[in-house]
Parts: structure tokens; C-alpha cells; sequence
């Protein structure tokens, strides 16, 4: 008998709530219901606004509030990049706390920390995330007043991470990731199953572009991202280019960026997942077709970090 569970996702992106509904059948992943919901009056982060408005969406959607995950903004997440040799989960604990004690501008009694770990022969790639104890305890509180009690709050990088692995089957290139949304865009390189390098592009508005200028913008910072990657370094060839958020499926974006870095370019999103049959509908949806019923799943195009956080639970 297949285990049977529900997951909800929750990623407040600015003025944008992005929900899905997930279940988790096995190893797989049934669609269940989602929402992408822009609200332009929400004045982030307005913690009563918040609660009122996510309590709302969840209520008038019939969205389960047990199993929820969220995902905190970059701007509350300080993330570092070290190694430490292989050793016991316990110890591996106290030796990070330790590094990223050296590493922080700010005392570590006064944070929140989290790390992902890869083995690479005697030698564990680490990337740590690290928030302070206030930002966190805020951006709880407006699931709080929602009447939801948070299962884990996570950040975009670790999202993408688990979604890269899980399309994977554990086996990742050394790939850049770049997900853009209207006001922030975020690139990862992953080598090795490992986090190499991020960064977070914040200030760009892509709303009023065309696809020549939103092209010609995000491309420019790919390749100040990639030149800074490689400076001074001997490291293989990136593979290719996955672009996900608002410009998903936009082969016209794609093809233009391909052009400017010389990189093979694709798009994922949870609709091009669907259409692969690497998640499928759950019997609540199944009565849509994803190719006659285009508009009604279009607003999943943006939420491929969302999906992140329950890949893997």
C-alpha cells in the first residue's frame, strides 16, 4: 500500500502569494490545487496584511493548513560556501555552527541556521543559510496570525537544490539555474550535487519589458555572474542553462539568451513536469487537460521554487 499525504506550499514573493497543494503518493507527486495571487496593495513585509490576506486565499480555496512549508525572501538569508572533511552527522553539526560562526557579521546567538552537505570523496561541499532569529520570528508570525503552524520555513537556493536533484535522480551537471520574477531574479551554479555559487539579483523591474529587454537585462547579469564564477579558476565548462519563473516556456526569451552566452538554454516549471509525467494531476484536476486547458495551469509557470519545498519530504 502506497503512503498517502498532503503537503502545502507557501512562498510570499513580494506582492505575489504563490500556494500549491501537493500529494504525495509514494514516490510521487499528485497536483492537488494551487494559487498564484497578486495582490499590489500588499506593502511587504506587512505582517497583519499578510495573515489576513494568506488566511483568505487558503480558506476561500479549500487549502490544507496541516503540512505547511514556506519559503523566506533572499533578502532575510545570508548564505556561505566552505568545506570540511567527512565525519559523523553530530559532529558535522558543531563544526558548521563553528565555521559559519567565523563567517557572520553578527553574533550567532542572535541566528538561525541551516545547511545542505554533499560528499565528494573525504570532503563534505557545504552551503550554509543563515537568518536572524528577529526576521524569521516576524515572517512566522504572519502564518501565526493565519492560524498555521509551519512544518519548516526554507530559502530559494535550497528550493531550486531540491528540485535539480529530484529531476536528477541525485545525478546533477554543473548547471546554472536562473529564476526570475518581476522584481528579483536568483542564479545558482550547482557542480557535483553541490551548491558552487548564488546570487540574487533585487532593484530589476521586468513587468513593462519586452522579451528583446528583459532579455538583454537578465543576460547582462548572467554573464557578469558567470565571468566572476570562473575568475582565477580551473573549472569545467558549464553544461547549460535552466530558466524558470515568468519567462518559462518563453522559447523567444530562451533562444535570446541562449545567443548571449553561447550556453544551451531550457526552460522547467511545473507545467513542462506535468506535461513530461514527472508529477501528475490529482483526481480533483484530472478533469483539466493540460494542453486544451493551458490558461487555467499557466499561473504554475511561476511557481517552480514553491514545488521545491516539498520535493524530497
Amino acid at each position: 500500500m502506497f503512503f498517502t499525504k498532503f503537503f502545502t506550499a507557501v512562498e510570499i514573493d513580494y506582492d505575489h502569494f504563490k500556494i500549491l497543494e501537493v500529494i504525495k503518493k509514494g514516490r510521487g507527486y499528485l497536483l492537488n490545487n494551487f494559487i498564484n495571487a497578486k495582490l499590489p496593495s500588499l506593502n511587504h513585509p506587512d505582517i497583519s496584511g499578510g495573515a489576513i490576506n494568506l488566511n483568505k486565499l487558503m480558506n476561500d480555496n479549500k487549502i490544507s493548513k496541516n503540512n505547511v512549508f514556506a519559503n523566506i525572501n533572499d533578502n532575510a538569508v545570508h548564505s556561505y560556501n566552505f568545506y570540511l572533511p567527512d565525519m559523523p552527522r553530530n559532529d558535522l553539526n558543531k563544526a558548521v555552527e563553528y565555521e559559519v560562526k567565523k563567517l557572520i557579521p553578527f553574533p550567532i546567538s542572535s541566528c538561525i541556521f541551516d545547511y545542505i552537505s554533499v560528499k565528494n570523496g573525504s570532503t563534505l561541499n557545504i552551503t550554509a543559510f543563515v537568518s536572524k532569529t528577529d526576521d524569521i520570528n516576524n515572517f512566522k508570525e504572519i502564518f501565526i496570525r493565519a492560524g498555521i503552524k509551519l512544518k519548516s520555513i526554507e530559502c530559494k537556493t535550497a528550493s531550486i537544490y531540491n528540485n535539480i536533484v529530484f529531476l536528477g535522480n541525485n545525478k546533477v551537471d554543473h548547471l546554472l539555474l536562473c529564476d526570475i520574477g518581476e522584481k528579483a531574479a536568483k542564479i545558482v551554479i550547482i557542480r557535483d550535487k553541490a551548491v558552487n555559487f548564488e546570487r540574487t539579483i533585487e532593484g530589476i523591474d521586468l513587468k513593462d519589458l519586452n522579451d528583446d529587454e528583459s532579455s538583454l537585462l537578465i543576460g547582462n547579469e548572467l554573464k557578469k555572474t558567470v565571468d566572476f564564477y570562473f575568475a582565477g579558476k580551473f573549472i569545467a565548462p558549464i553544461d547549460g542553462i535552466i530558466i524558470t519563473g515568468i519567462y518559462s516556456g518563453n522559447e523567444g526569451f530562451n533562444g535570446k539568451i541562449k545567443d548571449m552566452m553561447h550556453l544551451k538554454t531550457y526552460s522547467i516549471s511545473i507545467v513542462s513536469l506535468l506535461k513530461e509525467r514527472k508529477i501528475f494531476l490529482s483526481k480533483r484536476l484530472v478533469k483539466y487537460n493540460i494542453n486544451e486547458n493551458y490558461d487555467f495551469f499557466k499561473p504554475l509557470e511561476e511557481m517552480w521554487t514553491t514545488f521545491g519545498l516539498i520535493v524530497n519530504r
